[in-house]
């Protein structure tokens, strides 16, 4: 299974001497500070999360919760709602040509 053999990866990864010092660098980034704001932007896999931090130092990251399939599924009325309108506002665009 693909899912398996990523994990897997993923988990030998997370057990190498490189991985573990990966991962300590970023630990070591966020500890003992504190989150002054979070803001979202758009990204290629939906909606990234960037904490800034009171070192001035910033973290971004993807959360699955926060990927556009994701966000598609829950919201799907909404985003129906989204093409509806847009196709309407396109068709809008092509009689005032």
């Amino acid at each position: 299974m693909p899912g398996n053999a990523c994990s897997d990866e993923v988990r030998r990864f997370a057990e190498s001497e490189q991985g573990r010092q990966f991962l300590e660098g970023i630990r070591d980034h966020l500890k003992g500070h504190t989150i002054t704001d979070v803001e979202f932007i758009n990204s290629d896999e939906g909606i990234s999360t960037i904490l800034r931090l009171s070192n001035g130092q910033c973290y971004a990251f993807n959360d699955e919760e926060l990927y556009l399939e994701t966000l598609r599924e829950q919201f799907s009325g909404l985003f129906r709602e989204i093409a509806h309108n847009n196709t309407l506002a396109r068709k809008g665009d092509e009689h005032d040509e």
